[in-house]
């Protein structure tokens, strides 16, 4: 194949591949772009639900705020008056589309819609327990018994400060769906969770939306009487949490289509005609220059059969294929030149055979030993090739100084090769060293990290009449993310925290550090927040700037010094253990409360308990119930809970060290895989008169 093919032919493959590279980088920057605005609609869907449901909730609420403002609702509540209440509730129901139900203070369904002896709940004993606990007053979309989807809207019904009942309320989905048509606009259309249409059939969309309702969030394409859409499908979940219906959302993007389209003709196009041009520059400028280049290659090749090359016209100049002319002239002239010298080369060769002998004994000094006994091996062979000349031909070389040459350069690779050794030994050497004094360099700053961490936390505990305290912290590697803490909140609450940061390592130390300082800042206002309102507004911090998405579970607790009552709220902690004086062992009941961190404006729970004296709570991290043995078993709660058990704790101390001890002698063998932090709380009893305690620790300190 000519040079002149090759030549194009690499050029066409080089821009093929260019083309193929800004195609497929466009097609991939497209793709993330629809990707991101798929996202941004099904979100856009979403919100506009919420608020749709917000709408719907409200005007369901509406009717029920004026029967609660009849003082003959909450007396026959507290009677449960199933007659009084039937007179007073049928009226509310006259559109025949509205469902109403009345629950008593004990959850108790006093009046229900329709005529059945046992009437139906439109919600669950869950949601009715939530609303007459007064903290979450359910509303959204509900599948009912009958198969029917209603849209609940809720009230308690509250007599002299406390709450008597509840009024429940159910109307049609449609409700909602018609509000979330005017806040998002285009064409609505809703299925259940068996893919039936609930609303929007008599849209003439409709027989093209069926075949593409699925039941799973997503956003696909379609064309109908040569106009495209979108169908945007999100899941709406039931007040249980399942799922009971999917929305859909038709947009006309007719025109956006038509116009992505144009343009990814033009951007091709382009690159075609780009391509095209280039190669027939290409091919003109090569046909023209190759002409000179292939006369001169023959001029050259007539040169290398040994003979004088033949008269051929050859341009001039500085380029390459008159570089080549000059070139054949001196070629020319050097062959002549050769002939003339034959006679005198070999007498030079001869004093070059013994030079280059003489210069292959000594640098073979130099080797090792091996090496050095391998090389003079090899040059007695080449020595011994050299008197017998058929030997010689058959390695290819006509002369003695060939198979001479042949051996020096045998030495040359072997004294490269031992060059090449020393050097790399000699910069692996250089690189241990260097990695080695970094090494050292991070121990040390890592030593200086763990004592920091550890010194933050506090190790001078209260000496308190009422109770005493003990905590400890082992972290997995040289710094960790558990913590624990406490602090007084006024001169007789203390409060008592224990978490444990996603992560282990430098990381967690930092985020540590940050949830301790903020939780300090919140919990010690004035008035206190509570332990509930302390974590929402904890959280609500620590996930506003989360952009390394950490969380830290957490369980804050605040023990009031005259009472023995301990308030506390767990954000996805190890629920603590309480250890009676007779060594009944049980956890503390769970508060609402997810981890801290991982979205913001959660609602947080709390709970109280009045601690006897002789109690000791005993809180520990994951580290403690997940440390593994050898063999890789876990430690387990029920293991933790035997060891609490076996024997009075009378100290805090005593109940920290055996829980510790336990977990160490349970993981011989085996690396800790995660730290491990424990505080214990022993109360003893309320003193007889009550002390300034934030005074006396103080001054202890």
């Amino acid at each position: 194949m000519l040079l002149r093919t090759r030549i194009i032919l690499i050029v066409l493959a080089t821009v093929a591949v260019v083309s193929a590279l800004l195609l497929v980088v466009a097609d991939l920057r497209r793709g993330a772009g629809e990707a991101r605005l798929r996202e941004l609609e099904l979100e856009r869907l979403e919100a506009a639900w919420d608020l749709a449901v917000a709408e719907a909730a409200g005007r369901i609420q509406r009717p029920l705020g004026a029967v609660l403002t009849d003082d003959a609702l909450a007396g026959a509540l507290e009677r449960s008056d199933r007659s009084f209440l039937w007179a007073l509730m049928r009226p509310a129901e006259a559109d025949g589309r509205t469902r109403l139900n009345v629950f008593g203070s004990n959850g108790e369904l006093l009046y229900g819609t329709g005529n059945d002896v046992e009437p139906r709940p439109l919600v669950g004993r869950a949601q009715i327990d939530q609303l007459l606990a007064g903290d979450v007053a359910p509303r959204g979309p509900r599948a009912t018994e009958d198969g029917t989807i209603v849209m609940i809207g809720s009230l308690p019904v509250y007599s002299k400060g406390r709450i008597v009942g509840a009024l429940v309320s159910g109307r049609p989905l449609s409700l909602a769906l018609d509000a979330l048509h005017r806040i998002a606009g285009g064409r609505i259309f809703a299925v259940d969770r068996n893919g039936n249409p609930i609303y929007g059939q008599a849209d003439p969309l409709w027989p093209a939306v069926r075949p593409l309702a699925g039941t799973t969030r997503s956003l696909t394409g379609f064309s109908q009487d040569g106009r495209h859409f979108t169908l945007t499908a999100v899941p709406i979940a039931d007040l249980t949490g399942g799922r009971v219906a999917t929305l859909l959302l038709a947009a006309e993007v007719t025109e956006a289509v038509t116009k992505r389209r144009l343009w990814d003709a033009v951007y091709g196009g382009g690159i075609a005609l780009i391509v095209i041009g280039a190669l027939a520059l290409l091919y003109i400028f090569l046909r023209r220059h190759f002409e000179a280049l292939e006369t001169a290659v023959d001029a050259l090749h007539d040169l290398s059969k040994g003979g004088a090359a033949r008269y051929v016209e050859l341009p001039s100049g500085n380029d390459e294929i008159g570089r080549i002319a000059g070139a054949v002239t001196v070629f020319d002239g050097a062959v002549r030149e050769i002939e003339r010298s034959a006679g005198q080369r070999e007498r030079r060769l001869r004093r070059q055979q013994r030079f280059i002998r003489r210069q292959m004994e000594q640098l073979a000094s130099t080797l090792e030993d091996d090496a050095r006994q391998a090389l003079l091996d090899e040059l007695n062979q080449i020595e011994s090739a050299a008197q017998n000349p058929q030997s010689a031909q058959s390695k290819g070389v006509n002369d003695e100084l060939g198979l001479i040459a042949l051996g020096f350069s045998r030495l040359a690779t072997r004294v490269s090769m031992q060059q090449v050794q020393l050097t790399g030994l000699v910069r692996d050497l250089r690189e241990a060293l260097e990695d080695k004094r970094r090494l050292i360099s991070l121990q040390q700053e890592l030593e200086i990290a763990r004592t920091m961490q550890l010194s933050i936390l506090p190790q001078d505990f209260p000496d308190l009449p009422e109770l005493d305290l003990c905590a400890r912290m082992m972290p997995a590697k040289e710094v960790g993310g558990d913590f624990y803490d406490f602090f007084f909140i006024n001169e007789r609450k203390l409060a008592l925290t224990i978490a444990d940061v996603s992560g282990k390592g430098i990381p967690a130390a930092f985020f540590m550090l940050i949830t301790r300082t903020m939780l300090r800042a919140i919990a010690g206002g004035t008035p206190s927040p509570g332990p509930a309102e302390t974590m929402r507004r904890l959280n609500n911090l620590l996930a506003a700037e989360n952009e390394q998405m950490m969380f830290v579970t957490v369980f804050y607790g605040e023990i009031d010094l005259d009472t023995g009552v301990f308030t506390y709220c767990n954000a996805g902690h190890n629920p603590p253990y309480r250890v009676a004086e007779t060594g009944a062992v049980e956890a503390l009941p769970n508060t609402q409360g997810i981890a801290l961190a991982t979205f913001p404006d959660l609602p947080y729970g709390e709970k109280s308990v009045t601690l006897a004296a002789g109690d000791v709570v005993v809180m520990f991290t994951d580290g403690v119930s997940e440390a593994f043995d050898a063999a890789g078993v876990m430690y387990g709660e029920q293991r933790l809970i035997d060891t609490l058990a076996d024997g009075p704790l009378p100290t805090s101390r005593a109940g920290l060290d055996r829980m510790m001890d336990s977990v160490a002698t349970f993981a011989t063998g085996a690396e800790q895989s995660d730290d491990i932090t424990g505080l214990v709380l022993h109360w003893h009893a309320p003193a007889a008169a009550p002390a300034t305690a934030l005074a006396a620790a103080e001054a202890q300190a």
